[in-house]
């Protein structure tokens, strides 16, 4: 991970051989994942690696390259490169100009030293410590730590420096009549607790062993666990939330914006400064991050955008940028779905006929962008529920739904950021 005078250093020689309007992005990256399956650790991998992406503005144009490689022949070539991009690009549409005069950014923890240190021998034992203690299944899964460096600056003054780490493990527990998944990431690792994802992966993964049934075809109410959730909203961010999917039409926030598209409980927001998740303090254009909403109590708001697009859409500008030239044009990197007050075993008590969902699987998001009709398969813990109780374990299923008839059918949302839940109709077929 590079210090903050040396990213600098690199960065100030990028605008300079530009020679013109111009931003760049430096991050390097020292990460370490840990590789498992059969409940033996088979693979562990380090690497370090750093990159430099530069975006010059030539005669009202963009131009973006991008290196590996830092020395001065290399950024010259780099600028070189983004130079000549910009001669053979569209003019930019109502392109104010880069940032100028920006407030400082909200002062966040970001970084950890006992996760930027974590040897993998420790991360060995921890796992070893749950190979152990559940014997009737066999895991799989990875546990990743890493420390990042991020830096922007453009020639109009801007300067952004952050160091940051980050924590992932997912855990899968095999059973031979069914399988269970876990998953956790943050900042912090001592807030990745693997014996808790073990716990978690093996009750899903021997939940009812006893009675495997199957569904016929039809609506049931589901209840989502939050991996669920998360690639449903993986998939919202690329068909609805950017300034390229607005632009094109094919975002359900189109002729939208202000209006109701969703139910009043439900609220969806872009939120870089939450501390309980992962905190970043400014998009890489360096715009000070805020929190951000794109759903509020079913109410439609605008879409992420960066500086191109918010000046060609006519958006206030968001903090959406998270690639220099990148073709999203905007996008949320912190997704905060605002919590109820009910627990996961209070919805499964309130659930009479449903379909208790641990995570999705092939999920296809581009059938209907316009009504967000995604179409999917479960995996890894599904279950019946049957008058408050779940009554049966389910094979994985075949669903497809409407996101947004989805989200104006919610009757309960967890109260725990970490616990997201909803229950909401859904299409299943087996």
């Amino acid at each position: 991970m590079r210090g903050e005078r040396d990213s600098f250093e690199i960065l100030n020689r990028a605008l300079t051989a530009a020679n013109t309007a111009s931003d760049a992005v430096f991050i390097s990256v020292d990460q370490n994942i840990s590789r498992f399956a059969n409940s033996n650790l088979h693979q562990n991998m380090s690497e370090i690696s750093a990159g430099l992406t530069l975006r010059v503005i030539v005669d009202g144009s963009m131009g973006v390259a991008s290196t590996s490689s830092f020395d001065d022949e290399e950024i010259a070539r780099t600028a070189a490169l983004a130079a000549e991009a910009a001669k053979h690009s569209d003019p930019l549409q109502n392109f104010t100009g880069l940032y100028r005069d920006l407030p400082d950014p909200p002062r966040l923890q970001t970084f950890d030293e006992r996760t930027a240190r974590l040897s993998p021998a420790e991360k060995a034992t921890a796992l070893r410590t749950m190979f152990d203690t559940h014997g009737s299944v066999q895991f799989a899964g990875s546990y990743a730590t890493s420390a990042v460096s991020v830096a922007c600056a453009n020639t109009n003054g801007i300067r952004r420096y952050a160091p940051l780490t980050f924590a992932d493990a997912t855990v899968i527990a095999i059973h031979p009549k069914g399988s269970g998944y876990a998953t956790r990431c943050a900042r912090r690792v001592d807030e990745v607790d693997i014996l808790a994802l073990g716990d978690e992966a093996t009750f899903k993964a021997t939940l009812r062993l006893d009675d495997i049934a199957d569904v016929e075809p039809g609506p049931f109410d589901v209840i989502l666990e939050p991996p669920a959730l998360a690639e449903v909203f993986e998939w919202l961010m690329m068909i609805a939330f950017t300034g390229q999917s607005y632009e094109d039409g094919s975002s359900f926030l189109v002729d939208a914006i202000g209006k109701r598209i969703a139910g009043e409980n439900f609220t969806l927001a872009d939120d870089a400064t939450d501390e309980s998740f992962l905190p970043f303090p400014f998009d890489l254009e360096g715009l000070p991050k805020r929190r951000t909403p794109l759903i509020e109590r079913g109410i439609a708001h605008p879409p992420m955008v960066d500086k191109v697009y918010a000046d060609r859409l006519g958006f206030a500008p968001n903090g959406g940028a998270w690639h220099l030239g990148g073709s999203d044009h905007g996008s949320s990197l912190h997704i905060d779905l605002a919590a109820g007050d009910a627990t996961r075993e209070e919805m499964i008590r309130s659930t009479e006929r449903g379909i208790w969902v641990t995570r999705f699987n092939y999920v296809n998001g581009l059938l209907e962008p316009k009504t967000a009709l995604m179409t999917g398969t479960t995996r890894d813990g599904t279950f019946l529920i049957r008058d408050g109780e779940v009554v049966a374990r389910l094979p994985n299923l075949r669903w497809t739904q409407s996101m947004i008839e989805a989200m104006s059918n919610i009757e309960s949302l967890t109260s725990a950021k970490d616990e997201l839940s909803q229950t909401a109709g859904a299409t299943t077929q087996p």
